[in-house]
């Protein structure tokens, strides 16, 4: 049984001494004692979940339960970290001041759309708000707390860090303000966005901090990622990121990548991401976050035939479980299959069973999604005009 995101959140605060319900939690802890314990409870949590998603009679299905669960822990060690925050920057601000600042922190990627890793960055947008406060002295303090936040979670010490906390995706990337308000971020899509920034919005959510502001932060991207497939050369900017990626693979790697690799994950992820950006705009049902509703919804809909929808769920599914299974057993981020017999053993038992053979593993790795005229390359071919694949709607 899957934890509840609320009761995640609580026990992360309650790590920190910092009251869950409060509107914006201030924790009663900082420093180096206030980081391990953040992130002794973060690992007690992924513990536990690791151990359901081991013992689940169907790893496949299990699958987006322990990625929804994954994000949500995230979304609470971040609100941790930003409570711990908090604390921290009253030996630089005025605590009134750093109360009257709302920051509302925006999941991107795997873990907006609730389909994270075990070894993963967090990919996050940071919007500010302070009525009270003029602009500079918001940025400054809003720029603080978001600092905090990374240090909290990624800083050296004697319990190791978790993951980094990525801003990256935010307007003008490393070059932008780490910051920004609700009307500057607008502002941005509205004049200077690619094509690209409103794909990934598509998977924006709040994960922690101020959720009414970031709730009107979804509100308002919505309809601006919705309408981003009108724009001249949508489609063909995204199939060619998708090549640009490919091209970048090292060739001893090619058959090995999990996740890069031809008919790999990020074949079936930028197809339905396609799909939905294309024909979301009129169909409402597509506007789906995780990969295997949107699958669902396009087949619904009559976007992808129902033997497509299906290699297509059943191709990620498995994927993703070989993903988390390799990043378990390593504990550290890769995408790679291994190649050593000993490292394939232990891979076939932790996904087909106690009594596989190694061969079998990279024999099913090989299969699924990855034939030349499969329905990853139907569909990326296909998205401009309208349905996915070739074959006749089942």
């Amino acid at each position: 049984m899957s934890a509840d995101a609320s009761e995640l959140r609580t026990k992360l605060l309650r790590s920190v001494k910092a009251d869950p319900n409060s509107p914006r939690p201030v924790a009663a802890m900082t420093g180096a004692s206030a980081y391990t314990a953040l992130r002794t409870a973060y690992r007690r949590g992924l513990t536990e979940l690791a151990i359901k998603d081991l013992c689940a009679a169907s790893p496949q299905d299990f699958m987006p339960a322990v990625g929804a669960e994954l994000a949500d822990l995230a979304g609470a060690a971040i609100e941790a970290a930003l409570a711990v925050a908090r604390a921290e920057a009253a030996a630089t601000f005025d605590p009134a001041d750093i109360a009257g600042v709302g920051l509302a922190v925006i999941g991107m990627g795997k873990c907006g759309a609730r389909e994270l890793n075990y070894i993963s960055d967090v990919d996050v947008i940071y919007v500010i708000e302070a009525p009270d406060l003029e602009d500079a002295e918001a940025a400054t303090i809003g720029t603080a707390l978001a600092a905090g936040i990374s240090r909290a979670i990624s800083s050296t010490g004697t319990e190791p860090g978790l993951w980094e906390v990525d801003a990256n995706l935010r307007p003008e990337g490393k070059s932008g303000p780490l910051v920004r308000t609700l009307p500057s971020h607008l502002s941005y899509y509205a004049k200077w966005a690619e094509s690209w920034e409103f794909q990934a919005l598509l998977k924006a959510r709040t994960i922690a901090g101020d959720r009414d502001l970031g709730s009107r932060y979804e509100q308002a991207v919505q309809p601006l990622v919705w309408a981003s497939a009108g724009r001249e050369g949508f489609v063909e900017s995204v199939q060619a990121m998708r090549r640009r990626v490919t091209n970048n693979i090292a060739p001893a790697e090619e058959q090995r990548q999990i996740k890069l690799g031809p008919g790999g994950l990020r074949d079936v992820e930028f197809t339905v991401q396609l799909l939905q950006l294309v024909h979301g705009k009129s169909d409402e049902t597509l506007r789906c976050r995780d990969t295997t509703s949107a699958i669902s919804a396009l087949s619904a809909g009559g976007y992808i035939g129902r033997v497509d929808a299906a290699a297509f769920d059943a191709a990620y599914r498995y994927l993703r479980v070989l993903e988390h299974r390799i990043q378990l057993f390593q504990m550290r981020r890769t995408h790679l299959m291994p190649t050593s017999q000993e490292s394939l053993r232990f891979l076939a038992k932790a996904v087909l069973g106690p009594f596989p053979q190694a061969g079998r593993i990279r024999t099913r790795w090989l299969k699924p999604g990855r034939r030349p005229n499969g329905p990853f390359v139907n569909c990326m071919t296909a998205s401009s005009t309208g349905r996915c694949s070739t074959r006749p709607r089942s």
